[in-house]
């Protein structure tokens, strides 16, 4: 595997070097870094559904608790 690593560097910096060698090139980065800043946060928005579910998880452990703990 070690043997992969360099030509796959190399491959990679010479495509991001041909990128932003052409014209076109520039301006699709371009579009693609503004499209980028103005997107919403998806990863706030799995954060807030993770903790949802945790708050879930913990509502139902705490009537399991109260459920258990009460006398029958």
């Amino acid at each position: 595997m070690k043997n992969w690593l360099f030509p796959i560097a190399v491959l990679g910096v010479s495509g991001l070097g041909l990128i932003c060698a052409s014209r076109r090139g520039r301006r699709k980065l371009h579009v693609f870094f503004d499209h980028m800043t103005k997107s919403r946060d998806p990863l706030g928005e799995l954060d807030n559904a993770i903790e949802g579910q945790l708050d879930t998880i913990q509502r139902a452990l705490d009537h399991l608790s109260q459920a258990l703990e009460s006398p029958q």
